[in-house]
């Protein structure tokens, strides 16, 4: 058997490994389509938690217009806490 089939450190261009070099924050857009697959949430759905009208969860996703500075915090507390961001804002609308 051949030590090579074992090594670990083979480069694979495909599938790099990640590292700070190669990668970067993830931007508001990214944080609330992670925290809305996470939470299982369809834009409607989002957009009622986030008491937002659901055309602007359409162009936040579609990057034609950015977050507001309070839809910004909302947007961090959610990819930060999903489901426990959740239920504090499910239990402020009650």
């Amino acid at each position: 058997m051949d030590d090579d089939d074992d090594d670990e450190s083979v480069y694979d261009e495909d599938n790099p490994e990640w590292t700070e070099q190669n990668t970067r924050p993830l931007d508001d857009v990214e944080r609330l389509l992670v925290a809305r697959v996470q939470l299982g949430l369809t834009q409607a759905a989002m957009a009622s938690l986030l008491r937002v009208p659901v055309a602007s969860i359409r162009n936040w996703e579609q990057r034609r217009t950015k977050p507001d500075g309070p839809a910004r915090t909302l947007i961090a507390l959610l990819h930060h806490d999903p489901h426990g961001t959740r239920a504090a804002l499910e239990r402020a609308a009650a």
